[in-house]
């Protein structure tokens, strides 16, 4: 079995004034699936992001390789692409079984079968479903076909196997200081799902029932991974802290155990789901940066997206980070539901007036599965249906007829955003003296000049 990650880091990144943060890690996703099937079947990991061309390392694999079975997983952006990459590999290698996962299948997946190229699409999670396809001798029995595992959603995350690593070259994953302390760092999932449904946001694959591993699982598995050869670990969970009582104790453990190792939030947690002695015990456990699903500075737009959160909860939160010692990135969202002029520039204001260390500011996208998304399409205002512009930092096409601004205001705001938060004096000097502490001075002065403002 071929597992394929698409090419991704150019569309998303590299020709945005985000590209020097832009991010590098072996895909989790492929990871984990891969991690039921070692021992059991020939598997192999190919990163098409880390190719010039992906096409002729695809087909470069497979010549090699000569793989039954591929599979690949895809967010919305990158679908066109692998339409495009699996459509050609038909036409050379017909026999092969293609086998399509991911958030955009699991939503469109009528339209993603109709595409022909794809022999299976298996929607939700699918942790355990390439397992139970391949135990078919049989695979004509699935072609054609939308698969679902029985065992989607997973009651208990502990009996997820540990990621398969070692297929991947992780040498070759490099993240900037922006984000990163030592490379490489790999990413780590230690609970799912989310009990809040912001519009902006799909819960098709995951959820809103929270689900963990176990304390001793999670370091257990942070052990294995410094094992495998990562310098820093990033949680790419959607609620780290929901249970905060766990996220406490999973310091302590790492404490406990004598681990010393860099580690950071870097998916954000909420800000009502934070207290000062989470962030104490998770300095002292190594956390350098977490972030925050800030999203506006305006009450009434949070408000209008199901947020759930109050600006006194954000400013706290941020304010406790900081003076316990650990670096706060903000995300913030242009475009949303209710959204004005106004609204924007209280967003940049807000953000302005909090001590984090960095933001990222991008495009509110209506990605499929969203109910922002539904509203949008039920009332006709979707403007594009070219997946490939679904990026959140795509300015120039509008892909939906917001109520009250038009995409050009959205674009402008997007912008001013950035060079208002960073070109600023205050700011400036901020970071000019925490870089001066931990020698990033002339890491950041290249990604000032390298930035797009």
């Amino acid at each position: 079995m071929l597992l394929v990650s698409l090419p991704s880091k150019k569309l998303v990144y590299l020709e945005t004034n985000v590209r020097v943060g832009a991010p590098s890690y072996p895909c989790l996703t492929l990871a984990t699936l891969a991690g039921h099937l070692v021992g059991k079947h020939k598997v192999r990991v190919v990163d098409l992001d880390l190719v010039v061309d992906a096409w002729t390392e695809l087909k470069r694999q497979v010549r090699y390789f000569k793989p039954e079975v591929m599979v690949v997983s895809a967010k919305t952006p990158v679908y066109p692409i692998a339409v495009e990459l699996i459509t050609r590999l038909k036409e050379a290698y017909p026999k092969i079984t293609t086998i399509i996962g991911g958030v955009h299948a699991t939503i469109c997946q009528k339209e993603v079968l109709a595409e022909g190229c794809f022999d299976i699409v298996v929607v939700g999670e699918a942790d355990f479903a390439l397992e139970t396809i391949l135990k078919e001798k049989n695979l004509g029995k699935f072609k054609g076909k939308i698969f679902k595992d029985k065992k989607s959603p997973i009651k208990n995350l502990n009996d997820l196997p540990l990621p398969a690593w070692g297929l991947f070259d992780l040498e070759k994953y490099k993240n900037s200081r922006l984000s990163c302390r030592k490379n490489p760092a790999g990413l780590m999932e230690t609970s799912r799902g989310c009990a809040y449904s912001c519009n902006f946001c799909c819960k098709d694959i995951f959820g809103t029932a929270y689900r963990m591993k176990s304390v001793k699982r999670v370091v257990d598995e942070m052990e294995y991974m410094l094992e495998c050869g990562f310098k820093e670990i990033h949680i790419a969970d959607d609620s780290f802290t929901q249970d905060i009582d766990r996220a406490k104790k999973i310091c302590l453990e790492i404490i406990r155990r004598g681990l010393k190792f860099p580690w950071s939030l870097i998916n954000g947690i909420r800000v009502n789901f934070t207290d000062r002695e989470f962030f104490r015990l998770a300095k002292k456990a190594g956390c350098w940066q977490t972030g925050f699903g800030i999203e506006s500075g305006d009450q009434k737009v949070l408000d209008g997206v199901g947020k759930g959160i109050k600006l006194a909860q954000i400013r706290k939160a941020v304010r406790q980070a900081e003076e316990e010692g650990i670096e706060s990135f903000g995300f913030f969202i242009l475009g949303l539901l209710g959204e004005t002029e106004k609204s924007m520039e209280k967003t940049i204001k807000f953000a302005k007036s909090l001590p984090l260390s960095t933001a990222k500011f991008d495009l509110c996208i209506p990605y499929p599965g969203t109910g922002y998304y539904k509203l949008l399409k039920a009332q006709g205002r979707i403007l594009s249906w070219d997946w490939l512009e679904y990026r959140l930092h795509q300015i120039k096409k509008p892909l939906f007829k917001h109520e009250n601004l038009d995409w050009e205001t959205i674009g402008k705001y997007y912008k001013k955003a950035f060079r208002q938060f960073y070109l600023r004096p205050a700011y400036i000097w901020r970071r000019l003296k925490r870089d001066l502490i931990k020698g990033d001075l002339w890491y950041d002065f290249g990604y000032l000049l390298r930035s797009r403002w």
